[in-house]
């Protein structure tokens, strides 16, 4: 058995009546989690030069562009969808994989549905498989080699996330989709220099993803074959993109789904500094003044010093920037005494920047050996008295379904979002 066999093969076996309430819940919180986060940013540049584009393809077909009358083929509406879903960093989180499934996922497997008159049990199972695949790929990201090659993980595992689920509602069989998760791996693209300069380059990543899943899907349905080793063979994924073969190889069984372990973020940053946000909210609580501050050490795990754009004390030239770093998480929740999306907004902030440029960023090994099953931070903190203040989190407070349902009306309004909850769970607020 191949190694992509091993991996598929459960997962194009998910069935519908075979899903526990729990998790047929869990997914209809992460798509009206989706919604929400892609509402919240449908006026960002990013998402308004991807809907020009879709308005200017002339292209036919019965997939809806989120929000809007557009109508598109599938492709095309899953590239938008999915940019407006990462436009203010508040999408879900699988933290073994250091993915964020909903925003390619989701975007995919409705365009898919809408398509295809998919039912809801339907869709609802796709985006369990898709979030499943992506899980089962992205735990071979956490690589030392993956780490330092510039991958980023959700646009490279991305792919296998939407082509599952794209394969679900196209009625593939297992022969079909498992040539289109082959295929796309070809399709497999995204690097991080973006978090590093802070460009619009992140957001067309899940955009690819989502619409590069659907064409492989397509393509496999049409017959196309690809190669069998995809993962393990001597010029396959494993090799190109640095994944580490033997966690591929040695996952264990895991007794629920995947999408019973996404998490959801409670700061519109990345998912690597939402300990440290927190850990300022609680030197904010705690009353530390910002402008008594000499210096301070964040200390965190190894991917958090190490990924791109969370080191960064000093260059806040564009907002992308702001929300990858730990200083500035730090900085922005101890002056602004909250977390907000206006945290990140206000990257010119010079209480900020100048609290930002005092703090250093440093790994702490025991915390290493945590992650990612915890995200433990420390900061240790000199005031000019002479005092000195240390606040530890273990972990960050993630959102529970009364907060992302909360995050629902207050990006989308009351009207839409009593149309949305009532969609997925019957009810209105």
């Amino acid at each position: 058995m191949t190694l992509s066999e091993k991996l598929v093969t459960p997962v194009y076996n998910i069935k519908y009546e075979d899903l526990p309430e729990k998790v047929i819940n869990k997914a209809k919180l992460c798509v009206i989690h989706s919604l929400s986060c892609g509402y919240a940013g449908i006026e960002e540049r990013w998402s308004k030069a991807a809907r020009t584009i879709a308005e200017e393809s002339g292209s036919f077909g019965k997939a809806s562009v989120w929000f809007s009358d557009i109508k598109t083929t599938m492709e095309q509406a899953a590239f938008v969808n999915a940019v407006y879903a990462q436009s203010i960093l508040y999408e879900d989180i699988h933290r073994d994989s250091n993915a964020h499934p909903g925003v390619v996922v989701i975007p995919a497997a409705l365009a898919a549905a809408e398509e295809t008159g998919a039912s809801m049990e339907e869709l609802l199972t796709a985006i369990v498989a898709g979030y499943e695949i992506m899980a089962k790929v992205g735990r071979g990201t956490n690589s030392q080699d993956f780490s330092t090659r510039g991958f980023r993980p959700t646009s490279i595992t991305g792919t296998f996330g939407s082509c599952i689920a794209a394969g679900h509602l196209l009625k593939l069989t297992l022969e079909q989709q498992l040539a289109a998760f082959s295929l796309s791996a070809s399709l497999a693209s995204g690097i991080n220099q973006w978090a590093i300069e802070g460009t619009d380059d992140l957001y067309i990543q899940n955009g690819n993803a989502a619409k590069a899943g659907i064409l492989a899907a397509q393509l496999a349905k049409q017959g196309l074959q690809a190669p069998k080793e995809i993962l393990e063979g001597k010029a396959g994924v494993c090799r190109a993109f640095g994944l580490s073969k033997e966690k591929l190889e040695t996952q264990k069984g895991n007794k629920d789904f995947a999408i019973m372990e996404v998490l959801f973020k409670p700061a519109p940053a990345c998912a690597l500094v939402q300990t440290t946000a927190q850990a300022g909210l609680e030197a904010a609580e705690d009353g530390v003044v910002p402008g008594e501050i000499l210096k301070g050490t964040i200390y965190t795990f190894a991917l958090g010093t190490t990924y791109a754009g969370c080191d960064n004390s000093e260059k806040f030239e564009k907002l992308l920037q702001a929300r990858m770093s730990n200083q500035f998480n730090f900085a922005a929740a101890l002056v602004k005494g909250k977390i907000t999306n206006g945290n990140y907004c206000d990257f010119e902030n010079p209480d900020i920047r100048r609290l930002a440029g005092l703090l250093s960023l440093k790994e702490e090994p025991e915390y290493t050996l945590q992650f990612p099953e915890k995200q433990p931070v420390r900061v240790e903190l000199e005031l000019s008295n002479g005092e000195k203040k240390v606040f530890y989190k273990e972990e960050p407070v993630y959102l529970n379904q009364k907060n992302v349902i909360e995050k629902l009306y207050e990006h989308c309004g009351e009207t839409l979002g009593n149309k949305v909850l009532s969609i997925f769970f019957g009810q209105k607020r």
